[in-house]
């Protein structure tokens, strides 16, 4: 039993190298690395890797730039472990990810995907201290389901579905369950949660454990961040939530079907950067958010 890690690489070497560093600080050996460079400029990455001469470390460089979107697809396709985790190649690990995550499934057999607690760091790699606005709206989101250690389907997507409080380049998925399920690419930004829900429709649970064992990066670089500001990502919440709901609904979890047509978050999240548009002066933005957090 063991994790396979994929790293979508396309920045700063010296981040991805702390990523790296990270690994070898498990205090499990039971994992393999594989980051999959989108054809970033120069050789750092791959020199750093063959220097450090771990075998459970591996160096894939695409032959032509596929895109953040594609290559994390393709990081899912070239998966092999019992277990796999795409990150962000700018995040890293706490030394007990593995141990943590491991032990998540071998309490939880019917689990198909384990989320450990999570630090959310900035550029500097230093703890944010106080937290960014989204990361406290995620933990009130979640507030309720961290109380669990274990939630089935219906569960997790009920709760999901009001609010999305996942960090899912944290989430370890067994393999098994993963292969042939893709992320929607029309579900743009939230395509992530898109994919949570599609493996969680097919049955399984979600284990939870607070145990601070992923470091998240969070700064105005990312490509999420930067995402957050458009209006383009709340037409993408509410056609994914919509499709969501009728799906729900079939299913019979009617409770998850009816948190998506309501997606109260995303709503608020809308209205939110609706006052943000308005106090920068952007009145065409402000009406076009607000309209997104009222229909």
């Amino acid at each position: 039993m063991n994790i396979h890690f994929l790293a979508p690489y396309y920045l700063e070497p010296k981040i991805l190298f702390e990523l790296i560093d990270s690994m070898i600080a498990q205090t499990r050996g039971d994992w393999i690395l594989t980051v999959v460079d989108d054809q970033y400029p120069g050789t750092a990455a791959e020199d750093y890797i063959k220097e450090i001469g771990d075998p459970r470390i591996e160096y894939v460089r695409n032959e032509v730039n596929l895109g953040a979107t594609a290559n994390v697809t393709k990081c899912m396709e070239l998966g092999r472990g019992t277990y796999l985790v795409v990150m962000g190649a700018d995040d890293a690990l706490e030394p007990n990810y593995v141990e943590t995550v491991l032990g998540m499934f071998e309490r939880h057999p019917n689990a198909i995907m384990a989320h450990p607690g999570v630090v959310v760091i900035d550029e500097n790699s230093k703890p944010h201290d106080p937290l960014p606005l989204a990361d406290r709206v995620k933990i009130f989101a979640g507030r309720n389901a961290w109380k669990h250690r274990e939630l089935d389907g219906p569960e997790a997507l009920a709760s999901l579905m009001n609010g999305n409080w996942l960090y899912v380049p944290a989430m370890a998925f067994r393999q098994d369950v993963v292969q042939g399920t893709k992320i929607r690419q029309d579900f743009g930004s939230i395509g992530d949660l898109g994919w949570v829900t599609e493996l969680l429709l097919k049955g399984g649970t979600l284990a939870l454990d607070p145990t601070p064992a992923f470091r998240y990066r969070r700064h105005m670089a990312s490509h999420s961040s930067n995402h957050a500001k458009d209006v383009v990502r709340f037409d993408e919440e509410k056609y994914f939530y919509l499709d969501a709901a009728k799906r729900l609904e079939a299913k019979g979890w009617t409770k998850a079907a009816r948190a998506a047509r309501l997606h109260v978050f995303s709503r608020l999240h809308a209205m939110q950067s609706a006052l943000d548009a308005l106090k920068g002066g952007d009145v065409k933005r402000t009406m076009a958010l607000a309209k997104r957090g009222l229909s």
